[in-house]
């Protein structure tokens, strides 16, 4: 029987051993992880990067990329007096890439952009090395249909690179200490010449260079979001060596070499920082910036993003989706045969608890801090699809539940479909749009209006759903489970497709400022100070040549130069009598938002 292929009369009962999947290796590997890279690439390629900024949080820190090329590269600000919150690996890159490509939207997304295809193509390499090319091809569409990733390589801030370096530093760390046929968890009997994972020996070149490789990532990570690009690490290598009862080795020499290495190259920038920011930048960055955000109260500090302890569990789910359907059959597999689990998958579970326990004992929750867990936990769906496809419905529970989760998956995805045709087709748009929430409302009417015209994105997106979920039914049916996975992973592209690359970006293009900046740098003459009386408008900051502040308390002057402002139109009418007796309008944008329009004034003397 060829490599890779489970003898069905036994699978999934443990009578038997499977045969071991092929593992690239050398040449080979390093072709089709740049082949991953490519491929995934251009899906990320096609969800919009040239689309317009809105309301983007990182669009508020572009200032900083200013800053870079300006010269400010050791501890940039985002304006005058405000220092970045974090390590500024990203707009390092950033500044690099706009250097290359010029201020342009895809410039500042650009590091985000290649940090995704790149964490891609790094966890091909892993699992095609250390579990088989199936489980590889398998991670691919898991990880790129995840709502966090996909929204994160089309953010300009540093979350996406984080994931990269993190991912390659765990992988780097699991190969150079993987274990070795002499070790006593390569001898046992569970696992040892399963289809799953063949130990191999790790020469000390090669763990050398893995390990320098670790090294580089990590203190890569802290300069990119601080002492988690090390802690992380630290507390999954931790947890494995523990379940695998090598806890000794978390000692060993080589190891501690490492993550000395790595600490002691963050530690070089932080020491610089400290020196150009002083006690501004320790009270940010340290004081606040890790300690408070991860103890909160414990520290008198208001945590931000203060959530209850459970508040990632439904995120895991809803931002995983279609593939989280999947938890329930996953889960059986893990805990009956959790002996015979490729060393791999453990480790990637363990990176999987790491994250997730971390920041669920943190003070603060934000969504976007689990973000590295999300390779882990696409590793191990790769492994379970390349798994389930030899496994007996008849017998196996875990497989039962697989295709109970495809015919919800498929069956879901035509009924949308259908049912989202037959609403915008009949004209109840309108009627149901009444009931949601204004930025929903106004997703549905620019669908329907889409759908009415024929837009090409809404009939590709329409007939890969139908398509897919006539797939996944079918092959229930005929019992074809790679099928399934196909049919559920056209569902996963045709959804990340269809609201990143076709429905953000056409919102976008109503919400965003960038012709109003034209306008306002027509109207005020260069080196003329802008100011917006109340919240600033990112968007506005990074498409105008001007340097835009702003106030919170608007008092008028008689004298000096003529001052230009800018307003959102209710705040507008909310200005007191006198403030807007020496204020004249010269300009307005269109309504953009539930604030309406953006009112350009200037100063009566």
């Amino acid at each position: 029987m060829r490599l890779g292929i489970t003898i069905s009369k036994c699978a999934g009962t443990g009578a038997c051993k499977r045969a071991a999947p092929r593992r690239e290796s050398g040449r080979r590997l390093a072709i089709q992880a740049a082949a991953a890279f490519a491929a995934s690439l251009a899906f990320i390629l096609a969800l919009a990067p040239t689309a317009p900024f809105t309301k983007e949080l990182g669009v508020c820190e572009c200032g900083a990329v200013r800053d870079v090329l300006a010269g400010s590269v050791i501890l940039p600000h985002f304006s005058p007096g405000t220092l970045v919150h974090v390590p500024p690996m990203y707009w390092w890159t950033a500044a690099l890439a706009v250097d290359v490509l010029g201020w342009r939207e895809v410039a500042l997304r650009a590091p985000s952009i290649l940090a995704v295809a790149l964490t891609v193509a790094v966890l091909y390499a892993w699992m095609a090395s250390s579990i088989g090319r199936r489980a590889a091809l398998w991670s691919m569409p898991a990880l790129l249909t995840a709502a966090y990733v996909a929204d994160a390589a089309r953010q300009p801030r540093m979350d996406a690179l984080l994931m990269m370096f993190l991912t390659t530093a765990m992988v780097c760390l699991e190969r150079a200490f993987s274990p070795s046929p002499r070790s006593p968890s390569a001898a046992d009997p569970h696992w040892n010449g399963s289809a799953d994972y063949t130990p191999e020996r790790v020469g000390s070149r090669r763990r050398a260079l893995l390990a320098g490789a670790a090294a580089l990532a990590m203190s890569a990570a802290i300069l990119t979001k601080g002492p988690i690009g090390v802690i992380l690490p630290g507390l999954t290598l931790a947890i494995f060596f523990t379940i695998e009862r090598r806890a000794r080795e978390l000692f060993r020499p080589d190891l501690i070499a490492t993550f000395g290495g790595a600490v002691a190259i963050g530690a070089a920038w932080y020491l610089a920082a400290l020196d150009v920011g002083g006690h501004q930048f320790f009270a940010l960055q340290i004081a606040h910036g890790f300690f408070g955000r991860f103890l909160g109260a414990a520290v008198g500090v208001a945590a931000e993003c203060h959530k209850p302890f459970y508040y990632f569990i439904p995120r895991l789910i809803a931002g995983f989706l279609p593939w989280s359907l999947f938890y329930p059959a996953l889960a059986i597999v893990i805990w009956r045969e959790s002996a015979r689990t490729a060393p791999p998958v453990r480790f990637a579970l363990c990176w999987f608890i790491a994250v997730l326990g971390f920041f669920t004992i943190s003070a603060s929750k934000c969504p976007v801090y689990i973000l590295p867990l999300f390779p882990a936990l696409a590793a191990v769906m790769g492994w379970f699809l390349a798994d389930v496809a030899g496994r007996s419905r008849e017998s196996d529970l875990a497989r039962r539940l697989f295709d109970w989760a495809s015919i919800a998956i498929g069956a879901g995805a035509i009924a949308i479909t259908v049912a989202m045709g037959a609403l915008i087709l009949s004209g109840a748009v309108a009627s149901v749009g009444e009931h949601l929430h204004p930025t929903d409302q106004r997703f549905l009417e620019v669908l329907a209006a889409a759908t009415l015209r024929g837009s090409f994105g809404v009939i590709l997106v329409a007939t890969l759903w139908i398509l897919g979920g006539a797939v996944a039914l079918t092959s229930v049916v005929r019992g074809r489970a790679t099928a399934q996975s196909l049919g559920v992973a056209l569902i996963a592209i045709a959804g990340t497709l269809f609201w990143y690359g076709f429905l953000n970006p056409a919102l976008a293009s109503e919400q965003t400022l960038k012709a109003f900046a034209k306008v306002v740098d027509a109207a005020a003459p260069a080196g003329s100070p802008v100011d917006y009386i109340g919240q600033l408008d990112c968007d506005l900051e990074f498409y105008s040549d001007h340097t835009i502040g702003s106030l919170n308390n608007f008092q008028c002057t008689k004298e000096g130069a003529n001052g230009y402002f800018i307003l959102w139109q209710d705040h507008l009418k909310r200005l007191a009598p006198e403030q807007k007796a020496c204020l004249n309008p010269i300009a307005q944008s269109a309504a953009v938002d539930r604030h309406g329009a953006r009112v350009l004034m200037i100063e009566r003397k």
